[in-house]
């Protein structure tokens, strides 16, 4: 995991001086954790707790309580649902610096799910709403991703009824693009893939056949340059 530094490491890097992993953790400057100040950060490390989640291991599930807010320091997340008939629905995908659990609940709408061993810090909500009165930018910040999700959400209706499968699967990559594509300087964005195909066609609300031919589409027009089961080189 990149945000676990061995002890000796960390001294090297500082001079011998005591350093928390949050403090040299690179999301720090994109979560929460950037409105606290030093004393809530103080306090942060005392009270959160960061937690390593295995493949295929359900950090939140569905219908069941919820009071913490999970900030996803490495890895990546599946948010699913399951219908009345028993047939599951991709809602969404969560990147290293999203959250989850933002809203406490008494029933969880959604199972979030680890598409790869990744790491959280958990926060209850009961100590943040304590350090929102000195960090009130805290608030602010899980307000605004609400209103996120939302939108988010909306999005996902669109795509869904409205968008052709072709059309879907590039406002998929595109999407996959925005939250974790780089540039290694040639113009063409890198993306990993830990979702399988069946994920991916779950969210989009496709049958795999149709998936593949939408694929082999994106591929002819260059849009895709290439794909494996965990790569995909776009140019975008």
């Amino acid at each position: 995991m990149a945000a676990i530094v061995e002890t000796d490491q960390l001294s090297s890097r500082t001079g011998g001086a005591r350093v928390g992993l949050c403090d040299i953790c690179d999301i720090r400057g994109v979560s929460i954790c950037q409105e606290f100040g030093p004393r809530e950060m103080a306090q942060a490390e005392s009270t959160m707790a960061r937690r390593a989640v295995a493949r295929k291991h359900a950090i939140m599930s569905e219908g069941e309580p919820n009071d913490s807010l999970f900030v996803v320091v490495d890895g990546s997340f599946l948010l699913s649902k399951y219908l009345e008939d028993g047939r599951r629905q991709v809602t969404g995908f969560i990147f290293k610096g999203d959250l989850m659990g933002v809203r406490p609940t008494d029933k969880s709408a959604y199972t979030a799910e680890a598409l790869e061993d990744s790491l959280v810090c958990t926060f209850s909500h009961h100590y943040l709403n304590e350090v929102a009165t000195s960090a009130p930018g805290v608030k602010d910040r899980l307000i605004a991703r609400g209103q996120t999700e939302y939108h988010r959400a909306q999005d996902h209706i669109v795509l869904l009824g409205k968008k052709t499968a072709d059309e879907r699967v590039r406002s998929f990559f595109m999407l996959l693009a925005k939250s974790v594509g780089t540039d290694p300087g040639d113009g063409r964005i890198e993306a990993p893939l830990s979702m399988s195909r069946q994920d991916i066609a779950d969210y989009l609300g496709l049958r795999l056949e149709t998936l593949s031919r939408a694929l082999a589409t994106l591929k002819k027009i260059g849009f895709i340059e290439a794909i494996s089961r965990n790569h995909v080189v776009m140019n975008i």
